[in-house]
């Protein structure tokens, strides 16, 4: 898979988890605020869980605040925000573990 995101699979799925999720930013709905969500993160990133690419429980919308604290961008790996959500949606992806 060259670049994933160019896909049309990804497009249709991207906006299909928006939809579900009311254009909301699932992090900022935790703390009763209404922000648009402009992102669509894979919770078990995409390079570790390549299997779990399209799979509806593994992706969330974000708005793009809450998107960059998923990532540290210094070396790529989960930040505890990530881990927070990771832990959350286990339990709906044991299958692909």
């Amino acid at each position: 898979m060259s670049n994933p995101y160019r896909d049309k699979r990804w497009t249709r799925k991207r906006d299909a988890i928006l939809r579900r999720d009311s254009y909301e930013c699932r992090n900022c709905r935790r703390y009763g605020k209404h922000t648009l969500a402009s992102t669509v993160h894979h919770v078990y990133f995409l390079k570790d869980y390549p299997k779990m690419w399209l799979v509806n429980d593994n992706l969330i919308s974000l708005c793009n605040d809450c998107h960059n604290k998923m990532h540290n961008r210094t070396n790529d790996e989960a930040t505890e925000l990530a881990i927070y959500w990771q832990l959350k949606q286990a339990p709906h992806l044991k299958k692909y573990f």
